[in-house]
């Protein structure tokens, strides 16, 4: 006879015993607790020894935190938990390199928490967090691969014995950054207070916090770039009024700000959809013209919105045609690319109704609305105008 304890081992014998339960016998129950506590023994040895899932990280990682969105956790384990995913390979190559256990244990419920509000999907927070963090490790494991660093290489080991800690929080702005922490005994990364769509971008800033994280407050900082070009040559001349004579003064440093560029191939999982990632500078339109046809190309669907709602506003109705048609058709066309409402085309046309219709389309009042009204600058004209603007658009 088969039974179930409450430990869940079958057993014939534990079913028999349960049946003697009945008997009243002294030497009978104390056979039955000795009995059970056996099963209790085996079935804890059981799952101490039972070994970690296979897609689990072998790094230190943190603890589970229940209060996630259920998309945010299933993006966890997918751009982060696995051992395969491309921050954990960062993460391990530069654990191989510096011979320390690194243990990196972010608060998810904290990040999500500051985050939501740039990011309209859990996934792309968590992919951008992601991303992130492998940023800062193939800095790090560029900067300990390169002999010329061998100074820093060797403070890194001094201040890290056994185990390299990495603590993610978010910046108070919008710049990311990392430091060192004497207090933590390790590594900040803080991640910009906006959202992220090329984490790649942020490798010239963490190898530059990186190589600076140790130095002393008091040592002097790195020269700054003279803009190069385009100064005027008597702009440190001035007039002495005492004595009517021209002296040479020293011209005020001025400073550029240089965009920083990836140096590495973006991972397509941590971008996010076109229709959220064109939304970002720099915009690019592309205006062709014909006798009887506008088309526009544009990156940046809310721009041909804009100008297609514009003219559809004040455009005349041709009175020659008996169905009183707009004097020119003006279409939208969706991207075949993104999700939603995006467009990358639109069309001002009298080609249907060029028969019937007095009016024409010309480009310059287009190209009025581009550049005077959106702000887009032209940059060539080789048979179209192609426009471009670096300046985000700011919302209301």
């Amino acid at each position: 006879m088969q039974g179930k304890c409450r430990y869940g081992v079958v057993s014939a014998g534990c079913a028999e015993l349960s049946h003697r339960r009945t008997l009243e016998a002294p030497f009978a129950k104390d056979l039955l607790c000795s009995w059970d506590r056996l099963v209790h023994t085996l079935y804890m040895c059981g799952r101490r020894q039972q070994p970690p899932s296979s897609g689990s990280s072998p790094l230190k990682q943190g603890a589970n935190d229940s209060h996630r969105p259920l998309k945010a956790q299933v993006a966890i384990r997918d751009h982060w938990t696995k051992a395969d995913s491309p921050v954990q390979t960062s993460l391990r190559e530069l654990q191989e390199l510096l011979g320390r256990t690194i243990v990196v244990e972010p608060e998810w419920r904290i990040l999500v928490a500051e985050l939501d509000t740039f990011y309209d999907d859990k996934t792309n927070l968590v992919t951008s967090v992601a991303g992130c963090v492998r940023a800062w490790a193939r800095s790090m494991t560029e900067l300990l691969d390169d002999e010329a660093h061998a100074d820093w290489t060797e403070e890194v080991l001094v201040k890290t014995s056994g185990e390299m800690w990495v603590f993610v929080e978010v910046a108070t702005s919008a710049k990311a950054a990392t430091t060192w922490s004497e207090q933590r005994g390790g590594f900040v990364v803080s991640l910009p207070k906006k959202q992220v769509y090329q984490p790649a971008e942020l490798f010239p800033t963490f190898r530059q916090d990186l190589l600076a994280c140790f130095a002393k407050k008091d040592e002097p900082h790195p020269p700054q770039i003279r803009e190069a070009g385009g100064a005027d040559d008597w702009e440190g001349v001035e007039v002495n009024t005492s004595t009517g004579t021209p002296e040479v003064v020293e011209a005020p440093t001025r400073t550029v700000t240089l965009r920083p560029q990836a140096e590495f191939m973006p991972d397509v999982a941590s971008l996010p959809r076109p229709d959220q990632l064109f939304l970002q500078p720099p915009y690019h339109l592309t205006l062709f013209q014909s006798s009887l046809l506008i088309e526009l190309h544009g990156s940046h669907s809310p721009s041909l919105k804009f100008l297609a709602e514009y003219l559809k506003r004040w455009c005349r109705v041709n009175h020659a045609d008996t169905r009183n048609p707009p004097g020119v058709q003006i279409n939208l066309h969706q991207s075949a690319f993104g999700l939603g409402e995006v467009f990358d085309r639109l069309t001002l046309s009298t080609e249907e109704t060029k028969y019937t219709n007095q009016f024409t389309v010309t480009a310059p009042m287009v190209v009025s609305l581009i550049e005077g009204i959106l702000g887009y600058k032209l940059i060539s004209t080789d048979g179209r105008w192609n426009f471009r603007r670096d300046t985000a658009f700011k919302t209301l």
